[in-house]
């Protein structure tokens, strides 16, 4: 095509999008959804501005970024710098604010002990203050937060806590701090002068002081507070392990020092903290004992000590895997902003830790989402934390097609996704079963069985009804819904041939994608083996899911009527 047929092809897709847009801005008025449509505008609004960015984002070999630390948190800008370095991303570490015309984008770590920040057109604020204190929440801090093209954090209870503040996804981006690959290197054997260190502010917390009093009388304790990088880095290398207490009662775990000792192959004794669920990569190389028991403090301690060599042979596995999520998640999260293409997917693996149970995909800074759904009945899976991408419809594509990709590599025949707005019902386990039965028993080949379908295409048709164990099984040519399915291996080998790159959102999101393919023979029952949950928010158009509702019972009607028209035709023919 020449390049005046391209641009006036681009100029008739642009007027399309925005007549699109305008009837739909049209349906909310017309249903008198004034709250969805403010929150669809909004989502509008923060696509132009971040378009802006990208912009710039995509200029990916040029771009130099900086990383702005406090030298306590030296160590988690190092393994940002050192991930960048292995994508062939150039950035500095530093820890004074430097000329912000040196470098393109800022990551700023521990923002609100700096007096002068980079504009917020080139900062990205990774959040390390535990929110269990409103010692640092300040107007002026979560105006920094809301200011900035991203903000970044450690844990998911910060996630909720900023949630509630209004610094919310998609503006959020979840990232877990993770070991480092590169500290753990082999330095020899190393004399150990100490039994245990620690480091840190012991001196303004008095809970701290007081356990720290009761361990050096039993123990050998190396207390530091004011050493940081290759200094400290010596003296955690000569302790046999090290001690992390809390600076507040009922505080989240200090991930920053946990991984930064396990990357130098150090274990550690913990205190219990609430979200330390959050992390069980940790489980073995961190031995956690009750917050707050000087008691348990001490029969842990002598536990390590007495073990030592069970708890050093832990740290590396937990190394391998949390590094290994770091990766995946600050990829996801450079992906999300554009400095990463989606294409980066193709040949970079995703952290997913699995054998053979269903997968439940979900976005943790949708974090109401989240905590319904851990909330709620479901089958034994395992999460998996969704791509993102600028296009929020791409990165649910391209969740799936990585997860196909994966499977693939596995060998694994089929594979059940579903999302975490499904709904189950108090039997799903005894019906899944049976669907499994049936789907064993079909003497036809079968691609995907779908849970539920939000449309019914018009030109679909019945290929099959069966029953089995009271479940009606019709057979089709076309599905829309991505809400609970399984994929035989042959509909895996096309999800993985789905294109991040095509970026029409009429022809080729993932559902539109599977719909559009002619050959496909796509089992469902009827009634619909799970529903969908209405009351939480779409990740991807920015409306309520009970938009869904009407949709999802149309269709089910209209399924049951052409099965039973279907079942009909067949006895006249038989007759």
């Amino acid at each position: 095509m020449s390049i005046t047929g391209t641009s006036a092809a681009t100029g008739n897709m642009q007027r399309i999008s925005f007549w699109i847009r305008i009837r739909n801005v049209w349906g909310y008025v017309q249903r008198g959804d004034i709250s969805g449509l403010l929150a669809r505008l909004s989502h509008h609004r923060r696509e132009a501005y971040m378009l802006q960015v990208r912009r710039r984002l995509q200029r990916r070999s040029k771009n130099v970024w900086g990383i702005i630390t406090p030298p306590h948190t030296l160590f988690v800008a190092q393994t940002i710098a050192d991930r960048l370095a292995e994508l062939e991303i150039s950035s500095e570490v530093m820890t004074k604010p430097p000329d912000f015309s040196d470098h393109d984008f800022y990551f700023v770590l521990g923002a609100q002990t700096f007096d002068h920040l980079p504009p917020g057109e080139k900062r990205i604020v990774f959040q390390l203050e535990q929110s269990v204190s409103d010692r640092w929440f300040t107007d002026k801090y979560f105006s920094t937060l809301r200011n900035s093209v991203a903000t970044l954090d450690y844990s998911l209870t910060n996630i909720q806590f900023l949630n509630d503040h209004n610094i919310s996804y998609p503006h959020v981006h979840y990232l877990p701090i993770g070991a480092s690959s590169t500290l753990i290197a082999d330095h020899g054997e190393i004399e150990k002068e100490y039994d245990f260190l620690f480091y840190g502010d012991s001196y303004s917390s008095t809970r701290r002081r007081k356990m720290l009093d009761v361990l050096q009388a039993h123990f050998k304790v190396k207390i530091c507070n004011e050493i940081f990088g290759d200094d400290m880095h010596d003296l955690i290398r000569k302790t046999r392990a090290v001690i992390n207490l809390h600076y507040y009662e009922n505080a989240l775990l200090e991930t920053p020092r946990i991984q930064e000792c396990l990357s130098l192959g150090v274990p550690l004794l913990s205190e219990t903290a609430q979200n330390q669920d959050e992390f069980p990569e940790l489980n073995g190389a961190v031995t956690f004992f009750e917050e707050g028991s000087i008691e348990a403090m001490l029969i842990a301690a002598r536990e390590i000590l007495d073990n030592i060599d069970t708890a050093t042979a832990q740290v590396a596995k937990s190394v391998a895997a949390s590094s290994k999520q770091f990766r995946f998640m600050l990829d996801r999260f450079l992906v999300a902003i554009d400095a990463l293409p989606a294409s980066h997917w193709q040949d970079n693996s995703i952290y997913l830790e699995w054998e053979d149970q269903p997968i439940s995909l979900s976005l943790p800074e949708t974090i109401e989402r989240r905590t319904i759904f851990n909330s709620s009945a479901h089958e034994d899976c395992i999460i998996f934390d969704g791509i993102r991408h600028p296009l929020g419809w791409v990165g649910c594509g391209l969740s799936y097609k990585t997860l196909a990709m994966k499977a693939l590599s596995h060998g694994l025949p089929q594979l059940t996704v579903f999302e975490d707005d499904a709904i189950f019902t108090t039997d799903h386990t005894d019906k899944v079963e049976i669907v499994r039965r049936y789907l064993r028993s079909r003497a036809e080949p079968w691609d995907i069985f779908a849970g539920v379908i939000a449309s019914v295409h018009p030109n679909t048709k019945i290929l099959s009804v069966e029953e089995l164990d009271g479940i009606a099984f019709v057979t089709i040519d076309h599905m829309t819904s991505m809400v609970y399915n399984i994929y035989n291996r042959s509909a895996l080998e096309l999800l993985a041939q789905w294109d991040p790159m095509n970026t029409d959102p009429h022809t080729n999101t993932i559902d539109k994608f599977l719909e559009n393919q002619t050959t496909v023979q796509v089992v469902v029952a009827v009634p619909f083996l799970v529903g969908h949950r209405e009351e939480v928010q779409s990740t991807l158009w920015g409306f309520q899911n009970n938009t869904y509702s009407k949709m999802i019972a149309e269709s089910e009607a209209k399924i049951i009527t052409l099965a039973r028209d279907w079942t009909d035709a067949r006895r006249t023919e038989d007759q």
